[in-house]
C-alpha cells in the first residue's frame, strides 16, 4: 500500500506525529499497527522497515504513527522519516494485530509506559466515536519519565466529558506497580488489562498482576522494543 505524507506534527520536545493519506481507502481496527517501509541510502543495520502503532482512530481516515526522535542519536530510518517532504510517497502493509477493544461490557485498565501510549488514542477516540465510551469504563494509567503527556489534551477532554473514563499520570520517580493499581482502580482483579510499552515495563507489571492471581485470560501485552 502507498501512503502518501502530509504533515509533521511536534507532540513534545521530543516526540512527533507523523500523518499520511492512504492511496485507497483503508479501514483498520483501533490499536492496530502497519509495517512501514522507506528507503533511505546508506541505512543502518536496522534496516528500511518498522513496525508502528496507528495512532489516528478510524474515523479520522487518514495514517498517523507517533514516535520519539532522538535527533543525532536516532536510526537511520527515524532520520529519513523525520526528513520526508509532503507529498512523498513511502509504502505500508497491514494493518494487523490484535491489541484492540471488541467487547463493550467488560471493564478495562489500560497501561502505558513511554510511547506505548499510542495504540490508546486510537482506541478511545474510537470508542468514544462510537458511542460506547459512555458505558464502558476505563481507568487509563500512564507512566512517563516527565511531564510532557503525549497525547494529554486529548486523555483530559475524554477525562472532563465522560466520568466512565479515568486518567491517571505517574511521572518518574513515582513507579507504575501492582500498588498504585490497587490504589488508582477499584476492584482491580476484576478488570481486563492492557499493557503497552517498552518490554522491561510491561513484563514487569503482568508478573505482578499474574502473582496477584489476574488471569493470564484477562491480560492483553503490546510491546514497544524501540526503533
Amino acid at each position: 500500500m502507498k501512503l502518501k505524507f502530509i504533515e509533521k506534527i511536534q507532540r513534545t520536545s521530543d516526540c512527533f506525529s507523523f500523518i499520511f493519506k492512504p492511496e485507497v481507502d483503508i479501514k483498520w481496527q483501533a490499536g492496530q499497527y502497519m509495517h512501514f517501509s522507506i528507503p533511505h541510502n546508506q541505512p543502518d543495520d536496522r534496516g528500511i522497515n518498522r513496525f508502528f502503532t496507528i495512532s489516528s482512530a478510524p474515523f479520522e481516515k487518514n495514517i498517523m504513527i507517533t514516535t520519539r526522535f532522538e535527533f543525532e542519536k536516532s536510526s537511520t530510518f527515524k532520520k529519513a522519516l523525520f526528513s520526508l517532504e509532503k507529498n512523498q510517497i513511502i509504502s505500508a502493509v497491514g494493518p494487523d494485530g490484535e491489541f484492540v477493544i471488541s467487547e463493550f461490557n467488560k471493564s478495562y485498565v489500560l497501561i502505558a509506559g513511554g510511547i506505548g501510549i499510542t495504540p490508546y488514542r486510537s482506541i478511545l477516540l474510537d470508542l468514544e466515536f462510537n458511542n460506547n465510551l459512555k458505558d464502558l469504563e476505563v481507568f487509563l494509567l500512564y507512566s512517563n519519565r516527565n511531564n510532557e503527556i503525549v497525547f494529554k489534551d486529548d486523555f483530559d477532554r475524554l477525562a472532563n466529558s465522560y466520568n466512565t473514563f479515568k486518567v491517571r499520570y505517574i511521572i518518574s520517580p513515582e513507579r507504575l506497580n501492582l500498588d498504585l493499581i490497587k490504589i488508582a482502580v477499584p476492584y482491580y482483579n476484576q478488570r481486563i488489562f492492557y499493557i503497552s510499552g517498552p518490554p522491561p515495563l510491561v513484563k514487569a507489571v503482568e508478573d505482578e498482576l499474574v502473582n496477584d492471581a489476574i488471569s493470564l485470560d484477562n491480560i492483553k501485552l503490546d510491546y514497544f522494543p524501540g526503533y
